[in-house]
């Protein structure tokens, strides 16, 4: 079992009357839950922890807080029984990767009840070189402007070659 790191971020003021309130600093993949002047913030991943405790505004909450901190007013409900809610993120966070063709078409064909034979896996695992989201977290965007570049230029050149320019 992973442990949830609860830290207490200031927020920043809204810049109008009906903006959205939002934390100080980045805190990605967590369970934040706003208060007056201050948002208490559970991370499942300890150097992201570890990153925002740098920043003196932030601190980081001990267990005896976790389990005392009612949060929401009026409600009876502490931090540490939010804990199971961090988990939840970290289960739906893991699959960060970029999905290919293969892996949307496999998603498709099981939820219609098809099994895949081993025909249909060796076209998953071929159609996966296509990333159709997020491709952008691989830096493939990077690679693919590069390949795109190359290839260009080398028909250029063979284009140049052969006299068609």
């Amino acid at each position: 079992m992973t442990t949830t790191h609860w830290l207490e971020i200031p927020i920043r003021q809204p810049i109008h009357e009906g903006a959205p309130v939002d934390t100080k600093y980045e805190v990605g993949d967590a369970v934040v839950v706003y208060n007056n002047e201050s948002a208490y913030v559970g991370l499942g991943d300890r150097r992201a922890a570890e990153a925002l405790l740098v920043h003196q505004d932030v601190r980081a909450l001990g267990v005896r807080e976790v389990d005392r901190t009612k949060p929401v007013p009026g409600l009876s409900l502490t931090l540490s029984e939010l804990e199971h809610q961090v988990g939840r993120l970290r289960k739906q966070s893991s699959s960060r990767h970029a999905t290919g063709l293969g892996d949307a078409i496999a998603f498709l064909t099981r939820r219609l009840g098809i099994r895949e034979c081993g025909s249909c896996a060796r076209r998953h695992k071929t159609l996966n070189g296509i990333r159709i989201w997020g491709w952008w977290r691989d830096g493939e965007i990077g690679k693919f402007t590069v390949t795109a570049t190359a290839i260009a230029r080398q028909r250029d050149e063979q284009e140049a070659e052969n006299g068609s320019i």
